[in-house]
């Protein structure tokens, strides 16, 4: 199940199995304290925790899913890092002890990753809940930001939702909890019900692919004078001369891409898709696209590369990633 099924089938039953596995950690942090939650359980005497990542024995985890409650009125186990949703791990024991778990007794696993093809992984989903914690991508937020909002109070009309949008869409994947963190700092810092265009710009705090996203702006709109100036500003700390190179490699990318699949009949307001963007950043992408030659972004892209490998070496400095966005200006 994706997440808001999961969440919303937890109001309704509460299941002695559950495996939460995936790559986005608020998913499945939500998801364990709701099932704790909702189990009431008393952390101090009713809870007990294995993090495979520190390799406690197999048997260990098995024999404490299968006690009786000593001190409180249920048991139960979560069981961090599972390795055994994926690595050639078998147990019979395992899989008879949850095919038909004592009923004061409740597990809960994690895993970075789970093979569906396995057997322990088929008995969770007949017997309990498996949730599919998968990362998001920019253009599948709009739900979790409705229902953040939703959540404050809160409502963020079009500039402002464009603006969001702008942020995330730079990203190749998305951290919820730096999005949760950052839109609970907004609420607390606006009074009215309005999450305004000022409000972000002034209380969100950017990570670096943001911060530049000023740079690749003043590209695209040819003011060569102000993407120097912002490229100068970057390289003042020498850590993030890369994540500029980075940026601008991405962005260029995304240029070719944009242009490859418009040639090939794909309208600009379909590029959401084939791009997996956003679609309102991947409409502005490829009416940006079309201000740029093929053959100069080909050629920056190999540039930029050089350009990268030197950096890295000591064998150039800034000024080669400053012909580089002239090329892209005067273009």
């Amino acid at each position: 199940m994706k997440f808001k099924e999961f969440m919303t089938a937890l109001d309704d039953d509460i299941k002695n199995v559950y495996l939460l596995c995936g790559e986005e950690t608020f998913f499945i942090d939500k998801a364990r304290e709701k099932i704790l939650s909702r189990l009431g359980v008393d952390k101090s005497t009713e809870l007990l925790t294995f993090d495979c990542d520190t390799k406690p024995a197999l048997g260990e985890i098995i024999s404490a899913i299968d006690s009786s409650p000593f001190f409180g009125a249920k048991n139960v186990v979560l069981v961090k890092n599972a390795t055994f949703f994926s690595a050639d791990k078998k147990s019979e024991r395992l899989e008879n002890i949850l095919r038909d778990m004592q009923p004061t007794n409740f597990v809960i696993f994690t895993a970075r990753t789970a093979d569906k093809r396995r057997k322990l992984y088929k008995i969770i989903s007949q017997v309990g809940a498996v949730l599919e914690a998968d990362l998001l991508r920019p253009w599948e937020i709009d739900d979790w930001l409705n229902e953040k909002l939703k959540s404050l109070g809160k409502i963020m009309r079009g500039e402002a939702r464009r603006h969001f949008n702008e942020r995330l869409g730079i990203l190749p994947e998305i951290s919820l909890w730096y999005l949760e963190n950052e839109l609970d700092k907004v609420a607390l810092n606006v009074a009215g019900e309005e999450i305004t265009v000022a409000d972000l710009r002034r209380n969100m705090l950017a990570p670096p692919e943001v911060s530049n996203f000023a740079l690749t702006d003043a590209v695209d709109e040819r003011k060569t004078k102000k993407a120097l100036y912002l490229l100068k500003t970057q390289a003042r700390v020498p850590t993030k001369i890369p994540l500029v190179t980075t940026l601008l490699v991405n962005h260029v990318r995304r240029l070719l891409r944009a242009k490859f699949f418009m040639a090939r009949g794909v309208s600009i307001q379909k590029l959401g898709e084939p791009l997996e963007m956003n679609p309102y950043i991947a409409r502005k992408l490829g009416e940006t696209a079309k201000s740029y030659p093929e053959k100069i972004l080909e050629e920056v892209f190999i540039a930029l590369a050089d350009a990268d490998f030197k950096l890295k070496t000591g064998r150039a400095g800034v000024e080669i990633l400053e012909r580089i966005i002239i090329k892209l200006c005067i273009r």
